[in-house]
């Protein structure tokens, strides 16, 4: 039965079996079909299936650790993570990418009738080996980054390790000029792990400077969920507020007006999901901002007709929305006071 003839084969001394089952080809006469194995498995099984599985790919690791991978030779061929792996380490790969699969099918069967522990620690060890793997195993970095993706939407135990791990590999992959509006929406489908960083911690530093790069991107502002994802940034942390209202107003001389509409909208609806300190911030160091430069900027300056722009948005929003026409009189109020006290001043 192919159900306990699988069981079987989990371990270092049946590779070949294992890895028949795990990479069946399409026109098999028998075909094996895993997803429905996993279903069927008695909760016992399942347990016993994952104790193996981790101790095959512990083994595996242990004989062949990644960093032994890629080609041994002249130190400058060696300096680039592009190099092809060592001929003979196929086959740990091929091991790992058949793990990989085992525990991706697995997660939709985990539930809280079963110990998933195990798995677990299985998922631990992917997830550790995925940035030291080489360039050129792009398949499996995709296997383990979609695994990944998996347990983090299943919100299974340890999803904030294994979601801050992909978010930050994709947030690099969509900053890529070869990047597709699928990246974008992938790092959309992730952004909660956001909240699992540390802004002050010194890790964080990396993950600010991308994300303050996808204020410059226009893959990122143009697609529907790259606006999202930065009007969410926005309720990160209150010091990050100021570092992208910066980081956008050192960009207004490079950004077509095109662009305008997005930004403005990208600032409203963050305008709308923020409260507290933040919307404080929002309201006063952004917007604010805007309308104060709206008002005093040259019409000769190169930014002048994109913070108009902006402005005319919330305008536009005022007769819609609720709440924006009182935010807008009350931070236009100092500025137009102050201006009309100068005026007043100057003819006395």
């Amino acid at each position: 039965m192919k159900r306990e003839e699988f069981l079987q084969v989990v371990s270092k001394e049946s590779i070949e079996d294992f890895l028949r089952f795990t990479q069946t080809p399409k026109n098999t006469l028998e075909p094996f079909d895993l997803n429905e194995l996993l279903q069927e498995l008695p909760r016992k099984q399942k347990e016993v299936l994952w104790e193996k599985l981790t101790h095959l790919l512990k083994e595996t690791l242990v004989e062949k650790p990644v960093e032994t991978w890629q080609m041994t030779g002249d130190d400058e061929n060696n300096d680039c993570m592009d190099v092809d792996i060592v001929p003979e380490m196929k086959q740990t790969v091929a091991v790992i990418q058949g793990v990989t699969t085992v525990v991706t099918a697995s997660i939709p069967v985990v539930d809280e009738t079963v110990n998933y522990k195990v798995l677990l620690e299985c998922a631990f060890i992917l997830n550790g080996i995925l940035p030291a793997l080489p360039e050129s195993e792009k398949n499996l970095q995709g296997a383990i980054q979609h695994m990944c993706e998996m347990w983090w939407e299943k919100g299974l135990e340890g999803k904030e390790q294994l979601g801050k791990t992909v978010f930050i590999m994709l947030l690099r992959k969509s900053l890529n000029k070869a990047a597709t509006g699928a990246d974008v929406v992938r790092l959309w489908n992730l952004h909660q792990t956001l909240l699992y960083f540390d802004y002050d911690s010194e890790d964080s530093n990396e993950v600010k400077d991308l994300l303050l790069e996808c204020f410059m991107s226009v893959r990122h502002i143009k697609k529907e969920e790259g606006r999202r994802f930065l009007s969410f940034l926005f309720s990160w942390n209150v010091n990050f507020i100021k570092m992208i209202h910066g980081t956008v107003k050192n960009q207004l001389q490079f950004f077509p007006r095109s662009l305008m509409e997005y930004i403005s909208e990208v600032y409203f609806r963050a305008w709308k999901k923020v409260s507290g300190e933040a919307l404080k911030i929002l309201e006063h160091n952004c917007i604010q901002d805007f309308m104060h430069h709206g008002i005093h900027l040259p019409r000769s300056s190169s930014v002048h007709s994109k913070v108009r722009e902006m402005l005319s948005y919330f305008h536009k929003q005022s007769k819609v929305r609720q709440g924006v026409e009182e935010m807008l009189y009350r931070l236009y109020q100092p500025i137009l006071w102050r201006a009309l006290r100068v005026i007043i001043l100057f003819r006395i």
